[in-house]
């Protein structure tokens, strides 16, 4: 489910079929993360996961066509196994900084994620970031369906 607040924010819930820990793990292992984190057809590594507050990440997308596109922020709250919040910036493109917020929350036995993404800046970029957010999370069901590493 897609939910906008304002123009530019973003909101998605979905649930996953496993506990909140597991898909809040998924997030903050970085083996894990690398294995479903960017939208289909695109080849991640994490070369960086400092998985504490202030720590540091670094997401390298490899696209199709052999450009790449570095992603990099620094996690601002980590509260296992209900909030993960984290900077959300495009590496080169200091006018595309965002702020993310996960809340989990257990339900009947599975998890309900939202993600808030905030500071988008305009309503095209908030619809590229759905897309490619919502073709994330599609991994990381299957990721989660699959088992763990």
């Amino acid at each position: 489910m897609v939910n906008i607040d304002d123009e530019t924010t973003l909101v998605i819930t979905r649930v996953f079929d496993a506990s909140p820990e597991e898909v809040f793990d998924a997030w903050l292992t970085r083996e894990q993360w690398q294995a479903w984190i960017g939208p289909e057809g695109i080849s991640c590594k994490v070369p960086v996961l400092e998985a504490y507050v202030d720590g540091k990440y670094h997401i390298d997308m490899q696209m199709s066509d052999g450009s790449r596109l570095p992603v990099s922020g620094r996690f601002m709250t980590i509260d296992r196994p209900k909030t993960l919040s984290f900077s959300w910036g495009w590496d080169g493109d200091p006018s595309r900084q965002s702020v993310i917020t996960l809340t989990f929350q257990h339900s009947e036995g599975k998890t309900e994620l939202t993600l808030r993404q905030e500071g988008l800046g305009s309503v095209a970029n908030r619809d590229d970031h759905c897309q490619g957010w919502n073709s994330a999370l599609n991994k990381l069901q299957r990721f989660l369906q699959k088992g763990r590493l």
